[in-house]
């Protein structure tokens, strides 16, 4: 006699009004969490409070972190590897995956960075950067914004179909990365992992990806590419009551900046813009992020470096980024040095060599997305053109996944006073529970 097998029912299909109910319940999860999360502080180099935190979250929703080591020695032969601008130190990224009962349901992949810039001088900050509060809706910190709460939102979003006793029916992962903010190499070394996973048999592809970046909920359709160097100048030094028998690096470093600044207006010249940037009064941004010389007041600055990062139009190759800017650079200090006066110039590439792409949003795991937006919103979602680049390019044009940037509104990311809006918060957090619903489809949670 053949024993009696039992059923599981199928889980309710839920009402936008259910999960916004139970989206609503977990604010004070999300506050709680995010706020955690900033106060783990964790620059690009040092992220290894954030991993804890993050590895931890994960295990509060039942799901097992595996780690997948930064190891840039195996990375440096791939596409889109970047120089590191600091050593791998053991540090890694976590995967965690939710599984479903039964194989067969749709996919996603949420992808968000751990590290953090710098905070600048924090006499200039309201209160501590890694000391979260929030203030008429807002929370504020290092990190709040770019990236962490649209990481949170990731959590809450899975969090409140389990409250509704539901779980996705497809397979969710959860990829928390290094390096974003200056190499990209974390995201790299996942994406290594999982194809070398594909074709090992163990893992099947992701469907989408869906990265929550705070792009104040819009779905990115293409990122420029950027590109860091290091300008190296030495002059020869001299006392500065006889400056015209030295050559001063610094005044070089300015001439040098200043003819940048001639290329970076020509690319930005309507007549040059890449198509996705025509209505971008500036899409082309080189910024002097970093300037260090000189020796002594009464001296004639001999040494000076600039660390500059450059932004580019997808299509246009690192090479050929870097080639433009490296003969703009060469043809000011041989004009500075006509007269052999001894300037000398070096240029030294480190961190980002990122190209820039296009994403194609008119695929069905995106136009889900879309639609779960509008049902949150009752408005179509914007599609823009970002001028800055994110780890989305390495699922693009390394896998050729569908690929977006979706979060949360946020302010002064990268500045003074960084923060993140908890209304905007929610209705992200509403809009991915309602993806996940309706994309990877619903079955009754499992127990405990």
């Amino acid at each position: 006699m053949n024993p009696t097998r039992v059923e599981t029912a199928p889980a309710p299909i839920l009402t936008q009004a259910q999960i916004q109910t139970a989206v609503q319940a977990q604010r004070p999860y999300m506050v709680d969490s995010l706020s955690a999360f900033v106060a783990a502080a964790s620059p690009s180099g040092a992220e290894q409070p954030a991993a804890i935190f993050m590895e931890r979250a994960l295990a509060e929703l039942g799901l097992a972190s595996e780690r997948i080591l930064l190891d840039t020695h195996a990375l440096k032969d791939l596409p889109l590897y970047s120089p590191p601008c600091c050593a791998d130190g053991g540090r890694y990224n976590l995967l965690a995956v939710h599984e479903p009962r039964h194989e067969g349901g749709r996919s996603v992949l949420f992808n968000g960075h751990l590290d953090v810039v710098p905070t600048g001088p924090e006499h200039l900050w309201q209160r501590p950067p890694f000391a979260p509060h929030v203030e008429d809706g807002w929370l504020f910190g290092r990190g709040a914004g770019d990236m962490k709460a649209g990481i949170v939102c990731t959590l809450a979003a899975f969090k409140a179909l389990r409250a509704l006793g539901v779980q996705p029916a497809g397979r969710v992962g959860f990829n928390a990365v290094l390096e974003e903010e200056n190499t990209g190499n974390g995201t790299l070394a996942s994406v290594s992992a999982l194809r070398h996973a594909v074709h090992a048999g163990r893992l099947s592809a992701f469907d989408v990806v869906v990265i929550p970046e705070p792009l104040g909920e819009c779905m990115i359709s293409a990122q420029v590419g950027v590109l860091w160097l290091f300008i190296e100048l030495t002059g020869r030094p001299a006392h500065a009551a006889y400056m015209s028998s030295g050559v001063s690096a610094i005044e070089a470093g300015i001439a040098v900046m200043a003819d940048l600044r001639v290329l970076e207006a020509e690319w930005n010249e309507p007549a040059n813009r890449h198509p996705a940037y025509r209505e971008h009064q500036h899409p082309i941004n080189f910024n002097l992020g970093q300037i260090s010389g000189g020796e002594w007041n009464s001296s004639v600055p001999c040494s000076c470096t600039l660390g500059v990062r450059v932004g580019f139009y997808p299509g246009m190759s690192v090479d050929d980024a870097k080639a433009r800017v490296s003969a703009c650079v060469q043809a000011t200090v041989a004009r500075l040095g006509q007269s052999g006066n001894g300037l000398t110039l070096n240029i030294r590439f480190e961190g980002f060599q990122a190209p820039g792409c296009e994403f194609d949003l008119d695929g069905p795991g995106l136009q889900c997305l879309a639609a779960a937006h509008r049902a949150v919103h009752g408005s179509e979602i914007a599609r823009v053109a970002t001028t800055a680049t994110t780890d989305a390019r390495h699922f693009r044009l390394l896998l050729d996944a569908a690929v977006t940037c979706y979060g949360p509104e946020a302010r002064n990311i990268h500045g003074i006073d960084e923060s993140v809006s908890l209304a905007s918060m929610l209705r992200v957090t509403n809009t991915l529970a309602q993806f996940l619903h309706d994309w990877c489809g619903v079955e009754p949670a499992a127990a405990g």
